[in-house]
């Protein structure tokens, strides 16, 4: 039950317009029929969502209240998720265990061109940020999913925008070897104070090193995923 006195004010300030706790309750729930989102309504009436959530879920179970969240999404997105439903609670995006060294990271895929496209991080909210600056899709279906990506900003280094070098590829340099194309291509970067190194003479090769390790992937711009599809097919007639 909610702990609130018999009388309240709805937008939570010092105003005439006190309204009791029935008449309160009444008011939460029509906006939430009206399709308002439980953080809309603590927004209007000045309470917590924690306060509003409390209400709402004495009147609706918790699986009524997931579907309510995608049916308003699919109305004003015009998608069916159902396709794209996952655990993460975000269009297109999963979490990944890696197994293999430990580095567990969040992964969003989408296809381009009819062939399956992947960006990792394991910053979910530096994978937004990347995510929307390719100009893709990227839809939290749910409360807990937008706070999930807002406790991953505050770790996040805004700094880390700045990537963008002469290889066209994150975290990527050309170091010169006595190969017979006179370099290889090597991804690095420190974590934890240890050095992470992956090196190849094909970008293509490299970027499956990389994404194998669990690491962020991330072309800068178009003449950089061409040259990994080019690379790709060279190293398919090679084989």
């Amino acid at each position: 039950m909610i702990n609130d006195s018999n009388n309240t004010n709805i937008n939570g300030s010092n105003s005439k317009d006190v309204v009791s706790k029935e008449e309160l309750i009444n008011y939460i729930l029509s906006l939430y029929n009206s399709g308002k989102t439980m953080l809309e309504i603590a927004k209007d009436i000045g309470r917590s969502k924690i306060f509003v959530s409390k209400i709402i879920h004495q009147f609706f179970t918790d699986e009524e209240i997931k579907n309510r969240q995608y049916e308003k999404l699919r109305g004003k997105h015009k998608l069916d998720f159902s396709k794209y439903k996952s655990s993460s609670g975000i269009y297109r995006v999963s979490f990944v265990e890696n197994k293999r060294n430990g580095n567990d990271y969040w992964s969003y895929q989408y296809y381009e061109d009819g062939r399956l496209r992947r960006i990792v991080s394991v910053n979910l909210y530096k994978l937004k940020i990347i995510v929307l600056e390719k100009g893709l899709k990227w839809i939290e279906f749910t409360d807990e999913a937008s706070e999930l990506v807002l406790k991953y900003k505050e770790t996040y280094d805004d700094s880390s925008l700045e990537r963008y070098n002469k290889t066209g590829f994150f975290r990527v340099t050309k170091r010169k070897t006595n190969t017979k194309q006179g370099f290889t291509w090597a991804y690095s970067f420190k974590e934890n104070n240890q050095l992470n190194f992956v090196s190849s003479v094909d970008i293509s090769k490299l970027k499956s090193k990389v994404l194998a390790n669990g690491w962020e992937w991330v072309e800068l711009n178009e003449e950089a995923s061409k040259l990994v599809e080019e690379n790709l097919k060279k190293v398919q007639n090679r084989s």
